[in-house]
């Protein structure tokens, strides 16, 4: 009898115990770095702090004030608007990019393992160097695309000038440094997929096309709705890349929330604005990430 208590316990600790107990240093971490400064953030969204307040206590509680600032705000209000057509456009170009690349990529190809190793090499790069690279590219009548363009006989494109020419080209450079991030997340979903279902298709008489639809597309499931949630929250809280490329204009047409949230509160001081700015992106971001499991659930009953 008192063994079998022994072996009950003995199984508790490493099925109920144990597993905390390696989980505990990523929590405390992750409550210190993450939860904890959020919490800090929603409060200070209903003071008035400043970036010269010396302490919290010394910060005036003002309640909704802030949030009723932002309504007025027309220049956070187009910030917002922007970085929402920019997840609104990127987010698809994203998705059907790296995905299309994933499924090139897992085929009987030679020099497979290279074309990955290529199509990964932009993740590795900082956000800033691509910006500067793409800035070097793309920059003015000495960029080198605007030099390629005059010496073919063309005039010089205003690529960083023209507020449209700016935003297509901060989505384009989000986009090449990206893509290949969640390439590597979709190859390994195709990768899962068992063999025996395509077999069995082609004895169906399935074309390419028809195994992609009913085999490979809801098969990914899983990772396609992790990738939609990845790039959305990125692409929301995009920041240094856009700041090093145009710097948020020309006439701040590539001005997002992040960087404007950051003007606020280390140029202009006014922290518990900035705070309160956070939180209205937190909630949208939430929204957002609600929606892509609501859709994705309703995929699944379909």
């Amino acid at each position: 009898m008192a063994k079998k208590e022994q072996t009950y316990r003995s199984f508790i600790l490493k099925q109920k115990i144990v597993p905390y107990l390696f989980l505990g240093p990523n929590l405390l971490i992750f409550s210190i770095f993450i939860i904890l400064p959020a919490l800090i953030g929603i409060y200070y969204s209903f003071t008035d702090m400043t970036l010269f307040t010396f302490s919290v206590s010394d910060a005036n509680f003002i309640g909704l004030d802030n949030y009723r600032a932002l309504l007025q705000d027309q220049d956070f209000i187009a910030a917002l608007w922007n970085t929402i057509k920019l997840v609104v456009v990127t987010v698809p170009i994203m998705f059907v990019t790296s995905l299309l690349v994933a499924v090139l990529l897992v085929q009987p190809l030679k020099a497979k393992g290279f074309f990955r190793a290529v199509y990964y090499w932009p993740v590795m790069i900082s956000a800033v160097v691509v910006g500067i690279i793409w800035q070097w590219i793309l920059a003015g009548n000495f960029g080198l695309f605007n030099t390629i363009i005059k010496s073919l006989g063309f005039d010089p494109i205003e690529t960083l000038i023209n507020p449209r020419f700016a935003w297509w080209s901060v989505v384009f450079a989000i986009v090449w440094s990206r893509t290949g991030y969640y390439m590597i997340v979709f190859v390994a979903a195709l990768l899962s997929i068992p063999e025996s279902l395509y077999e069995a298709a082609e004895m169906d008489g399935a074309n390419k096309l028809q195994k992609f639809r009913h085999i490979t597309y809801p098969s990914l499931r899983a990772a396609r709705l992790m990738v939609f949630i990845l790039v959305t929250m990125e692409i929301f809280k995009i920041y240094p890349l856009v700041v090093t490329l145009t710097g948020g204009g020309p006439f701040d047409s590539t001005q997002f929330t992040v960087q404007y949230i950051y003007e606020m509160a280390f140029k202009k001081y006014q922290v518990g604005l900035a705070s309160s700015m956070s939180v209205v992106m937190l909630l949208i971001v939430t929204i957002f990430t609600a929606l892509n499991f609501f859709l994705s659930k309703r995929g699944e009953n379909k």
